[in-house]
């Protein structure tokens, strides 16, 4: 039996969990305890546990887990800046160990298509997608640079452009006139984590550079503090669910021609421990 290949995962935590129990399969004693004991903490049991609801890992256990693991230098390479990209503050450390990520994946179609690691890294990306749905592209990228909200740079557009062709996000039709595919997609189910993640803090923090710049771009913004039972926030949660599929109901149903580009952003977020 095999142990799980680091470059099969986003999160550094997962890793671990499916590590030390493939191992303790083929070793018994292999525990989470004797786990915290090779990596130097013979008095301490719940190291592990603790790191798995969210302690953070110092860069000297970083290293003590690659030598008890017995990562290779590319494998620890790459489980370096997994732990990194995990545990970045904000969103441009993020986006930095996000490229050292596919960077140094050997086997990135285990987790998900290279293309589709680029297509979730840029914000624009999805946004060129959708307006090519208004906007008729006649192979002027500096026009559709221009249309952007903010503004891309004509080099950002193509690339965008050559990405989505090779995804097959967009194709010609009848008028060789570039246009979706599909009126919506929806992400993979083995990047709705770490990566996906990074895409959506990038979304905010273009909605917030918005709301500070262009205000009346803004078509509707709601803030709403409440205190709510354990049973209310699993209400809430399927409300937000359902309100999400009516969302992509809508858009795929929509009779009229578009003529806009829109981009919505929830987030719940719990502001108590």
């Amino acid at each position: 039996m095999k142990n799980p290949s680091v470059y099969a995962y986003n999160d550094f935590k997962k890793f671990l969990v499916d590590y030390q129990a493939s191992r303790q399969k083929q070793e018994n004693s292999f525990t989470k305890s004797e786990f915290s004991r090779m990596l130097q903490l013979p008095n301490t049991r719940s190291y592990l546990t603790d790191v798995l609801k969210g302690k953070r890992v110092s860069e000297t256990f970083v290293e003590r887990f690659i030598k008890v693991i017995g990562f290779g230098r590319d494998e620890a390479r790459y489980f370096r800046a997994l732990v990194r990209f995990n545990q970045a503050e904000n969103v441009e450390e993020r986006e930095y160990f996000f490229e050292q990520l596919i960077a140094l994946n050997q086997t990135p179609s285990r987790i998900i298509d290279v293309q589709l690691f680029a297509y979730y890294s840029k914000w624009y990306n999805s946004v060129v997608r959708a307006m090519l749905e208004i906007h008729d592209f006649t192979d002027d990228y500096a026009a559709l640079a221009k249309k952007m909200r903010p503004s891309l740079t004509p080099h950002q557009a193509k690339k965008a452009i050559a990405l989505l062709l090779k995804l097959g996000l967009i194709a010609r039709g009848a008028r060789g006139i570039l246009k979706p595919t599909d009126k919506a997609i929806i992400a993979p189910e083995n990047v709705r984590d770490e990566m996906i993640r990074q895409y959506q803090l990038q979304c905010l923090s273009l909605a917030q550079k918005i709301v500070v710049s262009e205000p009346k771009s803004v078509a509707f913004s709601l803030t709403n503090t409440m205190s709510i039972s354990e049973r209310g926030y699993k209400r809430l949660m399927k409300l937000m669910e359902q309100f999400q599929s009516q969302v992509r109901s809508l858009v795929h149903k929509d009779e009229d021609y578009p003529n806009q580009v829109m981009q919505l952003n929830l987030v719940v977020n719990k502001l108590s421990k």
